[in-house]
């Protein structure tokens, strides 16, 4: 801010420094003027004091020496009636002039309350508009035998003016910054509500279809495409969101050995289709629970295994997660991925985390990617406050490491977690909808077929409510505990989702607390998540919904409540 403040001021602002330098340096005159040249307000100015008189009174600073005895004004130099307002004569007179002439009189009156009560330890500061339009600064030090103050007063009008100017444009970027955030977030839920209509009315088709059929290999190509296009749709919004400024880190407490745990078990069967070695290595881990965002740190480590797998057709493909260092509940941690794949030269190293770059155009057609990964990588990673360094040698492999220091958490909460855990792991049961009755509150036709058609197929029975009023009537015109669940959309027409969660918990019926809901929405990021909690629903799936998830999700929830 400091560096911002000095641009805008420019030279003026060293010019304003340079006379006050050259203030405090006739300081010593102004008291022997005061002494032995004043008289009745009149200055008796004689060479070099008459030419700094004559440059002070060109300059848009004055100064004032007042007595503290009493409040005596007893010298002043430079134009001061033009930079204040008010002419030493009528400060003479009546002291309590002195602010007069500013434009907010409870700002005049709280500056000469403080200034009578100042004990002169610190430097006394005010900053006012006068009635003419200008703004002051005044600054007011107490010598060191406490028997004057001086006040050092200027003009910062032209400065004001330019600081304003610069806060204008500093609000129309934000603004229009934000504009880009809220064109690409409802860009992304337009494109999204229907690419769920898609990738599910895909799912369906194969679901009813023998995989020898000819029209699978098809069916499978389109779903391969489609979920590329949705990775593509969600970085380009995760990276316009991060520029913006817009996205909140979690901090939760999370498991370094569980996250590496289902890291190997996302990528474990791609690498073993290609016969290439996959492990997960913890070195010195000492303090498993830290608090942070799992899904954000998780994120990172994707984007690098899924380039290793991408990029490695033999050898081995490692990820070490190693604490370097613990101490007063911190933990510092590297986190690395390397590989034996086909490696970056130097120069490409340098520009890799720019948004779109990839080494060539060869490699692009050949392993596809959008060039955001590495970019929203390592924004997400500098958010946290880490760094990630990348060492590679062309036709040799790489080695992407995260450098991160986060908060641990006490033995007493690890037991705690380690212990839901274990419950939770050591229920075999499979969790499925079979006699379940849902309600099913969605406006979008294709999506309801799909969702409906896979809670049937899952053994649902599905009641339809085509917005929010219809999902709150629907609920309480049927009796207690008649819905096992309620999948509701976020944004529907007439009521959208997260008002009608509040309007049914706040129903005076004994399920209106309990009924489990959760949020179907297009929109997935953390605050999106957080608005659906706020709201008092139970838990958020983002569009296009990962069916399998849902179910043992929500099944899993449903099972815990029954015993």
């Amino acid at each position: 801010m400091f560096t911002n403040l000095l641009e805008v001021l420019g030279d003026k602002f060293w010019f304003v420094i340079v006379g006050c330098i050259e203030i405090l340096v006739g300081i010593i005159l102004c008291l022997h003027l005061s002494k032995n040249k004043k008289m009745g307000g009149q200055r008796i100015l004689v060479g070099n004091e008459k030419k700094f008189d004559e440059a002070m009174q060109k300059s848009s600073v004055a100064c004032l020496l007042i007595k503290v005895s009493g409040k005596l004004p007893v010298f002043y130099m430079g134009n001061l009636e033009d930079v204040l307002m008010v002419d030493f004569q009528s400060i003479e007179k009546d002291i309590t002039t002195l602010f007069s002439h500013g434009k907010d009189k409870e700002i005049v009156k709280n500056a000469w309350n403080v200034y009578q009560k100042w004990n002169g330890e610190k430097t006394l500061q005010y900053e006012m508009e006068l009635l003419n339009g200008k703004f002051i600064h005044i600054d007011i030090v107490r010598t060191d035998d406490n028997a004057y103050d001086f006040f050092t007063i200027s003009d910062i009008t032209q400065e004001h003016k330019q600081i304003q100017q610069y806060q204008e444009l500093l609000k129309k970027s934000e603004d229009e910054s934000q504009s880009k955030t809220s064109f690409l977030s409802r860009m992304s839920h337009e494109i999204r509500t229907p690419m769920n209509g898609i990738i599910g009315m895909l799912s369906l088709s194969k679901q009813k279809l023998d995989k020898n059929n000819v029209i699978y290999p098809y069916l499978e190509k389109c779903t391969e495409l489609s979920n590329h296009l949705l990775d593509l749709i969600n970085d380009i919004l995760d990276m316009s969101r991060i520029e913006a400024g817009k996205v909140e880190l979690e901090n939760k407490p999370f498991s370094i050995h569980k996250m590496g745990e289902k890291l190997y078990d996302m990528f474990k069967s791609q690498l073993q289709q290609k016969n290439v070695h996959f492990e997960v290595n913890y070195e010195d881990v000492t303090e498993d629970i830290v608090i942070g965002d799992e899904l954000r740190i998780t994120q990172v480590l994707m984007n690098f295994l899924s380039n290793a797998v991408k990029f490695t057709s033999q050898g081995e493909v490692v990820v070490t997660i190693k604490q370097m260092m613990s101490s007063n509940h911190q933990s510092d941690l590297m986190l690395k991925v390397h590989d034996t794949g086909i490696g970056m030269s130097t120069e490409f190293i340098s520009k890799i985390f720019r948004p779109f770059e990839q080494e060539s155009i060869s490699t692009s057609k050949k392993y596809g990617g959008t060039g955001l990964g590495m970019a929203i990588s390592d924004q997400i990673i500098s958010l946290m406050g880490g760094e990630i360094v990348v060492e590679s040698t062309k036709g040799v492999g790489s080695d992407f490491s995260v450098f991160v220091s986060l908060p641990t958490v006490d033995q007493d909460v690890m037991v705690e977690n380690a212990s839901t855990e274990q419950v939770i792991e050591s229920s075999s049961k499979e969790h499925t909808f079979q006699n379940r009755r849902v309600l099913l509150a969605e406006d979008n036709e294709i999506n309801v077929i799909v969702l409906q058609e896979m809670l049937q197929a899952a053994g649902a029975m599905v009641e339809v409510a085509n917005d929010g009023i219809q999902a709150v009537d629907m609920f309480q015109n049927h009796p207690l505990n008649y819905y096992d669940c309620i999948l509701m959309d976020v944004q529907m027409p007439n009521m959208d989702g997260r008002t009608a969660a509040r309007k049914i918990r706040q129903l005076e019926r004994e399920d209106a607390k309990d009924i489990l809901i959760f949020a179907l929405s297009a929109d997935a990021f953390t605050e999106d998540v957080r608005l659906s909690i706020k709201s008092g629903m139970n838990g958020h799936f983002s569009k296009p919904i990962d069916f399998a998830y849902l179910q043992n999700e929500v099944c899993k929830q449903l099972d815990e409540r029954e015993g």
